[in-house]
C-alpha cells in the first residue's frame, strides 16, 4: 500500500513538473514574442520600415493562431508598402490572399495592390526605377480574380486592358473587353474600346475581315445605341477607315489572282466587281474601277459563284 502511495506521489510530482515546464516554456515564448512586437513598433516609430517588416514577419511565424499570423504578415507588408519596397510588398499581399482570405480586409489590400501595380507602371520603387508594365498587368489580373464582380472590378479590368494595350498585346486586350461586356453588355465606352482595337488588329492580318466585320459592328451598335456619344467623330472616323480597309483587302485579293503564278480571272473579277459595287466611294474602288476599265477582258470573265469563289490568300 505504501509502495502505491509512493508511486502516485511520484506520478502527481511528474506531472507538476511538466506543467511548470510547459508554463515556463509559454512564458519564454510569450515574453520573446512580446520583445518582437515592441522592437518592431518601435522600428515603425522611427520610420524603419523595412526592418520592422522583417521583424514583424518573424513574429507572425511565431504565433500560432492563424488570424494573428494574418495580422502580423499585414502589418509587414504595409511596412514594406510604405517603405517603397514594391517588389517584397507585393509578395507578403499575394501571399496574404492566398493563405489567408478569411483574416484579411479585403479593400484594403486590394487597394494598396492597385497603388503597387501604378508604381511599376511609373517605374516607382523598383529595381533601378525600371518601368514594369508587365507586372502591373499581372497585379490587375489578381485583383480580378480575387474579385469577379464587375461593379467591384471594373475600373481594374479597364486599366488592365489599357495597359494591355499599350504594351501591344491586343488581343488579350480584345479578350479583356469582351470578358467585361459578358458581364455587363450595355457598357457603350467598353464597345467603342473593343471596337477600336479590333480595328487595330484587323491591320495586322485580318485574311477573310472578321476582326473587322466585328469591330464596325461593335461601333455600330454604340452609334445606334447613342446617336451623340461624345466620342462620335471616333466612331465616323472608324467606319469609314473600315470601308477603306475593306475595300482595300478585297481589291488586293482581286490583284492576287491577277498575279501569273496565281491566275484565275473569274475570281479577281468577282473581288473587283465586289469593291466596285459596295465600295466605289473609296480609293480601292476608284483602282477597281481602273483595272476593270484597263483589261475590258475582265468584265468579260464568267461569272463565279459563291461556292466556287477561292479562299482568301493566305
Amino acid at each position: 500500500m505504501k509502495k502505491h502511495n509512493w508511486l502516485l506521489i511520484g506520478v502527481a510530482l511528474a506531472l507538476a513538473w511538466a506543467g511548470i515546464a510547459r508554463a515556463e516554456s509559454d512564458f519564454s515564448q510569450f515574453i520573446a514574442n512580446r520583445t518582437l512586437q515592441t522592437e518592431a513598433q518601435q522600428l515603425e516609430i522611427d520610420g524603419k520600415y523595412a526592418k520592422a517588416a522583417k521583424r514583424y514577419l518573424k513574429l507572425a511565424k511565431r504565433v500560432k493562431d492563424p488570424k494573428n499570423q494574418a495580422g502580423w504578415t499585414l502589418r509587414a507588408a504595409d511596412c514594406y508598402f510604405t517603405a517603397n519596397k514594391s517588389h517584397k510588398a507585393l509578395e507578403v499581399y499575394k501571399n496574404l490572399l492566398a493563405n489567408s482570405p478569411f483574416f484579411v480586409p479585403y479593400e484594403h489590400v486590394v487597394g494598396k495592390l492597385r497603388i503597387i501595380a501604378e508604381r511599376f507602371v511609373d517605374g516607382d520603387g523598383t529595381f533601378l526605377g525600371i518601368r514594369d508594365k508587365e507586372t502591373a498587368i499581372a497585379i490587375y489580373e489578381l485583383i480580378i480574380q480575387e474579385a469577379p464582380s464587375i461593379h467591384v472590378s471594373l475600373q481594374d479590368r479597364l486599366r488592365m486592358a489599357e495597359l494591355l494595350k499599350e504594351t501591344k498585346r491586343l488581343e488579350e486586350a480584345v479578350n479583356a473587353y469582351q470578358a467585361i461586356l459578358r458581364l455587363d453588355p450595355s457598357l457603350d465606352d467598353v464597345r467603342l474600346e473593343l471596337a477600336l482595337v479590333l480595328s487595330e488588329l484587323s491591320k495586322t492580318g485580318d485574311g477573310d475581315g472578321t476582326k473587322l466585320r466585328a469591330a464596325v459592328r461593335h461601333a455600330e451598335a454604340v452609334k445606334e445605341n447613342q446617336p451623340e456619344h461624345p466620342r462620335r467623330k471616333e466612331i465616323d472616323l472608324l467606319l469609314r477607315d473600315a470601308r477603306e480597309q475593306d475595300a482595300q483587302r478585297l481589291l488586293d485579293l482581286g490583284k492576287f489572282y491577277l498575279r501569273p503564278a496565281h491566275r484565275r480571272t473569274g475570281a479577281a473579277r468577282r473581288y473587283l466587281i465586289d469593291v466596285l459595287r459596295d465600295y466605289s466611294d473609296t480609293q480601292a474602288g476608284w483602282e477597281a474601277k481602273k483595272i476593270l476599265d484597263d483589261n475590258p477582258s475582265l468584265r468579260e470573265a464568267p461569272a463565279i459563284n459563291d461556292d466556287d469563289k477561292p479562299a482568301d490568300k493566305p
